[in-house]
């Protein structure tokens, strides 16, 4: 779970790692997002560990009651049919009935369905959705859904990828033109699957 703050903009990226993980997150994140309002919100892939936040339980709120959420940005494709993904599309889709808006990281790239490629932030300051074929094609591997987003600050840029593994990483390195970054927030909690030598050359 990563949060970002640019001035009075907040955007969540992930909310593990189960679901009464939200009683740690949820207070942390009201520590720096103080008018209740996160603006973005990304899940980057449906695996247990990183949507679990964002339900929550009977005893600690999750993030999507807790806050309201303006954008939800997500993952195209997913082969999860477990409860607690049901959980996350049933929240999830309750926060949109409430007045959020809801898109792909595919809609983005596309700038389809009212969605951006490009969220300027602040001044300076972009959010930017990159491009990975394994938003449009099946594969084995969960991880290699992942939403990859690139923070953009003049000429510091910070990476995240989620668990992006080999095979996504190649594809993110073919299908991108990648800056040189200051942060990178190592693939798939620093495994030795992600991380490869063909992404950390580029960037």
């Amino acid at each position: 779970s990563t949060l970002i703050k640019v001035g009075n903009t907040e955007i969540l990226i992930d909310a593990g790692s189960r679901q009464n993980s939200a009683g740690t997150i949820a207070p942390y994140v009201k520590q720096f997002c103080t008018d209740g309002v996160l603006e973005y919100v990304i899940a980057t892939h449906a695996d247990q560990d990183h949507i679990s936040g964002f339900v929550g339980t009977k005893e600690h709120t999750g993030i999507f009651e807790s806050f309201v959420c303006q954008t939800i940005i997500d993952f195209p494709l997913t082969d999860k049919t477990s409860q607690v993904y049901q959980n996350y599309v049933e929240k999830r889709d309750a926060e949109v009935q409430a007045g959020a808006v809801h898109y792909t990281a595919l809609d983005c790239w596309n700038n389809a369905n009212g969605a951006q490629r490009t969220y300027t932030l602040s001044d300076g300051i972009t959010m930017n959705f990159l491009y990975q074929k394994f938003y449009e094609e099946k594969t084995s591997d969960e991880n290699d859904y992942s939403v990859c987003m690139l923070l953009s600050q003049g000429e510091n840029h910070y990476l995240f990828t989620g668990d992006l593994e080999e095979k996504g990483e190649a594809s993110l390195v073919e299908n991108n033109e990648l800056p040189k970054c200051v942060l990178f927030k190592a693939g798939h909690h620093g495994s030795k699957t992600s991380s490869t030598s063909a992404l950390l050359e580029k960037i």
